[in-house]
């Protein structure tokens, strides 16, 4: 899962190279990271650690304090 600040992912975008960011307070997000989740656990496992991130993020998300619709 990442944090603003503190993200290994995003260290690796290119500067040139697009990016879509889904944020906790888009009340939408977690249900296409759950999508996301389930589409490749079917390759790669619901134990894989990526699935695993994806869906504890997911449920961070849903207890973010503030939801609304996206920006």
């Amino acid at each position: 899962m990442g944090f603003k600040d503190n993200d290994a992912c995003l260290a690796k975008v290119a500067e040139d190279e697009p990016i879509f960011v889904l944020r906790a307070q888009d009340w939408s997000a977690p249900i296409f990271i759950e999508q996301w989740a389930n589409h490749h656990a079917l390759r790669l496992g619901d134990d894989h650690p990526k699935i695993v991130n994806a869906r504890i993020t997911a449920r961070l998300m849903r207890a973010w304090p503030t939801r609304k619709s996206p920006d």
